[in-house]
């Protein structure tokens, strides 16, 4: 069996670019690692899972289309879907082009800041243009794909799903959740339109930052939320509107485990490995200098965008780290019971006598006193987590003696530990992070929207993105038993990255880029108080309006000081 990697893609806005050159490294790495002559299949590395929030939600989409069936587009690092997408397409001249060239109809200016008719437009492109013919051309599959893909996209659902629980001793308490998602698993059957249709509504949704771009409707199915405690729908499907995903799940890790978890089974984990991607996690979001005094209406929405974001960052990952830790655990006193069986320490008898009495409790329902019952969480029963367990602790089994009183007692007692230790249905995640400091990069000021201002910011970020792939793919700990590599491939070209740009400031930005985004905010605000009081928006922008916006605008590309140096 082939290594399999499931990657997780964070918001990241404009970053999306720095993004973009992460995942290039990383597939050109496997295509050139499985084109190696000779190599063992076991060795070769497929890309089965993809999860992603907000912007990482459309390059996920797009990435798991392009590769299942589009592996031609990818013809090098600057000419590939996603450098077309989020460094030449996606800029700042079309986000504030909210009229229609051709119709002059303008979008709804109390709905968005930016042109959401953008991001339509380029999501058409990408994912449906395809089945615009009656025989849409042949698929081609990328080497580093999977034969089928599973793609999951964080959404907030702005209205919310209701679960019911039980209070004691009696009534009922209903939880709404707004965290959502949606994942599908993709292959040759599914390439369709309205497969790919509803993805692309999705991804959408998923990248609707808020305000800047238009809430979203989709209609899902209520299998989507089948699920313990779910309160019942009286219909089969509802509309729900959604808006960016990383507002509550910033980096979906635990999504992409739960997807594995589907399509694993927790069998062959010793293959299964996680790539996180993210343009944040090495910069402190400390600021001791924040003060009342400073907090007025502009501070205060600048600091609560970077609290916000700091609060749903790696959540996850922690998480994972806390299971990994707990397993570790685990492992260390499995290698204790076999020393001590080896050794005659203790009695093989007495272990298993010990487990035979423990596992049916810990598999069972056990009545704690009417009208509360714990039930089993799992769905594994007990002969499926002994064929489990003896899987996963092979080696010793057999050092023990295959079939031996000793390999059987040893299985049980490692599964009584587990189930303890509510480790009954997790697995180590090997999670390789490839993660940058805000200072090497052009585009992370104004919430990671102003490397939209300048495609030379956009080709900054992705050639650092390239880079910093390269330095963890080439790590020598990748090449360790057990992991990843050792991966066979040698890096490409890259442009020279220009200093100047790293830790880019706003008021760094040359007038005439400002100028771009000056204008087509006060146009948009002319727009919304156009809507708001209709004939009197005139004589309002002239008198009140555009000085208001002059002054907020100031204060938008007001001189700060650098909160680090800038990275090499």
């Amino acid at each position: 069996m082939a290594k399999r990697l499931a990657i997780t893609i964070a918001g990241a806005v404009s970053l999306g670019s720095y993004e973009a050159g992460v995942i290039y490294e990383v597939l050109d790495a496997i295509e050139q690692h499985n084109a190696t002559p000779g190599l063992d299949a076991a060795e070769k590395i497929e890309i089965d899972v993809l999860t992603g929030a907000s912007s990482g939600g459309m390059t996920a989409a797009i990435l798991a289309h392009k590769m299942l069936y589009a592996a031609g587009e990818f013809r090098g690092p600057y000419d590939n879907p996603l450098y077309n997408v989020w460094v030449k397409r996606v800029d700042l001249a079309g986000l504030v082009a909210t009229e229609d060239e051709d119709t002059g109809e303008a979008e709804p200016a109390m709905r968005s800041i930016f042109s959401s008719n953008l991001v339509e437009s380029v999501m058409d492109e990408l994912l449906l243009d395809r089945y615009e013919s009656e025989t849409p051309t042949t698929p081609v599959r990328h080497s580093a794909a999977a034969p089928s893909i599973s793609l999951g996209m964080t959404l907030t659902n702005l209205n919310g799903v209701d679960y019911g629980y039980e209070m004691h001793p009696g009534g009922k308490v209903t939880y709404t959740r707004h965290d959502d998602r949606i994942a599908r698993t993709l292959d040759a059957t599914t390439d369709r339109r309205d497969v790919w249709l509803e993805i692309k509504q999705a991804a959408v949704a998923s990248g609707a930052f808020p305000l800047a771009f238009r809430a979203k409707e989709l209609v899902r199915p209520r299998n989507d939320y089948a699920r313990e405690n779910l309160e019942p729908w009286s219909e089969e499907t509802r509309r729900f509107t959604y808006t960016d995903g990383a507002v509550l799940q910033s980096e979906p890790l635990a999504m992409a485990k739960r997807i594995v978890n589907q399509r694993d089974r927790h069998w062959n984990n010793d293959s299964r490995f996680y790539l996180f991607i993210t343009p944040h996690g090495k910069d402190s979001s400390v600021d001791q200098g924040f003060c009342e005094e400073q907090a007025d209406y502009m501070d205060m929405a600048k600091r609560l965008a970077k609290v916000i974001l700091a609060q749903s960052e790696f959540e996850d990952w922690l998480k994972a780290e806390e299971v990994n830790h707990g397993i570790d655990l685990l492992d260390a006193r499995a290698r204790g019971v076999q020393q001590s069986l080896r050794t005659g320490a203790v009695s093989a008898q007495v272990l298993q006598q010990s487990a035979d009495a423990l596992l049916p409790v810990l598999f069972g329902v056990v009545e704690i006193r009417q009208p509360r019952e714990i039930a089993t969480a799992s769905g594994e029963t007990l002969d499926e987590a002994r064929r489990r367990i003896a899987h996963q602790y092979e080696q010793e089994m057999r050092e023990l003696g295959e079939g031996s009183a000793e390999a059987i007692a040893f299985r049980d007692t490692v599964l009584v530990m587990e189930r303890s230790a509510n480790l009954g249905e997790k697995d180590r995640m090997r999670i390789y992070g490839i993660t940058v400091s805000e200072q090497q990069l052009a585009g992370a000021e104004l919430t990671a929207f102003l490397g939209f201002f300048h495609e030379r910011y956009r080709q900054h970020d992705y050639d650092r993105g390239r880079l910093v792939a390269r330095a963890v793919l080439q790590d020598p700990m990748l090449s360790l038993p057990g992991e990843l590599g050792p991966l066979h491939y040698t890096p490409g070209q890259t442009r020279p990255i220009n200093l100047q740009l790293n830790g880019l400031r706003l008021s760094d930005v040359p007038a005439e880029e400002q100028t771009v985004f000056r204008e087509g905010m006060k146009r948009r605000v002319s727009a919304m108080v156009r809507e708001l009081i209709g004939i009197w928006s005139y004589p309002a922008n002239l008198a009140v309006i555009d000085p208001i916006m002059n002054a907020l605008l100031d204060q938008v590309f007001r001189e700060e000081p650098r909160s680090g140096q800038p990275g090499d």
